[in-house]
C-alpha cells in the first residue's frame, strides 16, 4: 500500500512539473511531454498497486526482512556491478563495458554459458543501434575506438 501511495505521490508531483514546462502535442511536443506521458504511466501502475488494498483483497507483499540471503546477494552484486559499470564506461567505451554487464546480469540468471554469452551480445549490438544508429546519441568510445 504504502509503495502505491508514494509512487501515485510522485506521479502527481512530476504530472504538475510538466504541465509547468508545457506538453505540446505529438506532432509539436513541449519540454514536458515525455515527463507527462510518462507520470500517466506511473500513476496508472500505481493505482494497480493501490487496487487491492481498496477493493478489499489482502496484499501479497512480503515484510522486507524476509528476503533470501540469495536475493540479497544478488541486489548487492546488481549495484557492485553498476557501480563499476559506471567507472569502465569512460575507459572501456559503451560496447565492451554494456557486454560485460550484460554477461554478469544475465550470469545471475544461471543461464548456460553460450547463451550468456549470445544475450550479452545481442543487447550490446541492439542497443547500439538503437541508440548510435538510429537516435544518432554519442556513445563512449573505449581504448578500442568502440
Amino acid at each position: 500500500m504504502m509503495s502505491g501511495v508514494a509512487s501515485l505521490l510522485i506521479a502527481v508531483f512530476v504530472l504538475v512539473s510538466s504541465l509547468r514546462l508545457g506538453v505540446g502535442a505529438l506532432p509539436g511536443p513541449g519540454p514536458g511531454f515525455v515527463l507527462f506521458w510518462s507520470a500517466v504511466g506511473l500513476a496508472l501502475l500505481s493505482f494497480a498497486l493501490l487496487g487491492p488494498a481498496f477493493f478489499g483483497k489482502e496484499e501479497a507483499d512480503r515484510p522486507p526482512d524476509s528476503m533470501k540471503r540469495a536475493e540479497r546477494r544478488n541486489a548487492a552484486i546488481v549495484v557492485a556491478v553498476l557501480i563499476v559499470y559506471c567507472g569502465l564506461l569512460p575507459k572501456l567505451g559503451y560496447c565492451v563495458s554494456t557486454f560485460l554487464l550484460m554477461a554478469v546480469l544475465f550470469g545471475l540468471g544461471r543461464m548456460k554459458p553460450w547463451l550468456i554469452a549470445l544475450s550479452s551480445l545481442s543487447a550490446v549490438l541492439l542497443s547500439y543501434y538503437l541508440f548510435a544508429q538510429l537516435l544518432r546519441t554519442p556513445l563512449p568510445r573505449g581504448v578500442w575506438g568502440f
